[in-house]
């Protein structure tokens, strides 16, 4: 007689992002209290709303700028504690990776869960949560509850969001321009010698940059550097800027921050897509991002509508 297995009633998996420096990892912790300093610009109450002593947050922090080689927070008597430029790229990093295996923290007032634009990046306060997982994976986190609202760029995104979440609202955002960011001497005449930085998949970007190469006959497979994949226009930008690669596609306000040349591509339609009953607060922010040289606002931007509306 052959005996049955046990019968397990709850079976359960979890997830776990860690940041590797050295021979230091770090989890979700770290990530928690640098949300919380630059949301409330205050170590001793970040601390407090991690749930970690004082000593043992200051010690994490210590831990973690020796690790990374990089100063993460600054103090001042008249600003108290807050993020570091550095600081807040690590930040956004351990979000957008752990928004990529499906982990929320939804620690913040709001949770932006989208594509990523470094104008938008410069104005989301530092109360609102932020993964820029790419377009359709921040479209889907928000019609399933995991984000609030996010950013998109698909094309014609309001077809996007009545394919996909008809149920969620629409906010008409900007335009702004896309091209191949390059360093001086490169060029592209071929670009089967040049080296790309390259997005993730599912993002607006990768899907300007197979349109790029499709349109030179070039495929994937043909791409140097076609694996190498930033997470944002400015660490492709950045990555470039340092010779990782010779060329990326993305907006012309990152190509030109880091004294790359830009040749423009096209102009597309940055939206935005929110929960309704969080509508209104995801507009407000809109409606105050601060746009730079290579943007220009819509006539109606941060307009909230249905987007099963039909109206364009």
């Amino acid at each position: 007689m052959v005996e049955k297995p046990p019968y397990i009633s709850i079976v359960m998996f979890t997830a776990e992002v860690r940041l590797v420096a050295g021979r230091e990892a770090f989890g979700l912790e770290l990530a928690r209290l640098l949300f919380y300093i630059g949301s409330v610009n205050s170590l001793k109450e970040a601390a407090r709303l991690a749930g970690l002593p004082y000593t043992t947050a200051w010690n994490l922090l210590a831990r973690a700028e020796r690790a990374l080689g990089t100063r993460l927070v600054a103090a001042s008597r008249k600003r108290g504690a807050s993020l570091t430029g550095e600081g807040r790229r690590i930040l956004y990093a351990f979000l957008s990776e752990a928004g990529r295996r499906g982990i929320f923290l939804r620690i913040g007032r709001l949770v932006y869960a989208g594509s990523h634009d470094p104008a938008l990046e410069e104005g989301l306060p530092g109360d609102v949560e932020a993964y820029f997982v790419g377009s359709l994976r921040g479209l889907l986190a928000v019609a399933s509850g995991d984000a609030d609202f996010g950013g998109l760029h698909l094309g014609n995104n309001a077809d996007a969001v009545r394919t996909y979440a008809p149920h969620l609202a629409l906010i008409s955002g900007y335009r702004r321009e896309v091209g191949i960011a390059y360093r001086r001497g490169v060029d592209l005449g071929d670009l089967r010698g040049l080296r790309l930085v390259n997005r993730q998949p599912g993002s607006g970007s990768r899907m300007a940059i197979d349109s790029m190469l499709k349109s030179r006959g070039l495929r994937p497979e043909e791409v140097a550097g076609y694996d190498y994949v930033a997470a944002t226009h400015g660490e492709a930008a950045e990555a470039v800027a340092k010779g990782i690669g010779d060329y990326t596609v993305t907006v012309r306000y990152a190509a030109e921050r880091h004294g790359l040349r830009f040749a423009k591509l096209f102009e597309e339609d940055f939206d935005f897509v929110a929960r309704r009953e969080r509508a209104e607060e995801a507009a407000d922010i809109v409606r105050r991002v601060a746009l730079p040289a290579g943007y220009t606002a819509k006539p109606d931007m941060g307009a909230v509508r249905p987007a099963a509306s039909g109206q364009e």
